[in-house]
């Protein structure tokens, strides 16, 4: 009876001990955004998706971009959000400055999003919590959102005049 009961115990523990390990392996995998690699084919998707583009700034000595990337950016809601209504690029500053300067990014971490036709909808610069970052990217799809409504009542109404 005690033999049992010890290899009830071990195997109790066991399950313990494994389901924390499963469990610490769940929580280390964070939510991530399907970053985009290259600004020209993110062109070729956000115009073939009919979602704006949310270009990341940042720079690998930027302590701001780094506690933007791995605490707002990881936000599991946020991520979704991120995913579903954008075409996510993370761009490093230092290697495209020209594009960095066309944009005008003045300080670092620096968000922007542009619509498909590259119309600036939104800008956030710096460090943002998930709830304000989102409340920033909601208001900037809410600008796009009435011109992909005015674009596809005018393809509606041209393909009703044929």
């Amino acid at each position: 009876m005690r033999k049992f009961h010890s290899a009830v115990i071990v195997g109790v523990v066991s399950l313990v001990v494994a389901g924390g390990i499963a469990l610490r392996a769940a929580e280390t995998k964070k939510a991530s955004v399907k970053w985009q690699t290259d600004l020209h084919k993110a062109h070729e998707v956000s115009l073939e998706t009919n979602k704006p583009m949310l270009l990341v700034f940042g720079a690998e000595w930027c302590h701001f971009c780094k506690k933007l990337e791995q605490t707002t950016l990881t936000n599991a809601e946020l991520v979704k959000y991120i995913n579903a209504n954008f075409v996510a690029v993370h761009i490093d500053a230092d290697e495209q400055e020209k594009v960095a300067e066309i944009l005008e990014v003045k300080g670092l971490p620096c968000t922007i999003v542009l619509s498909p036709e590259a119309d600036l909808l939104g800008r956030i610069t710096g460090f943002k919590k998930p709830s304000d970052f989102y409340d920033e990217l909601a208001k900037a799809r809410k600008l796009f959102e009435p011109a992909v409504q005015t674009a596809s009542k005018t393809r509606h109404e041209e393909a009703a005049i044929r």
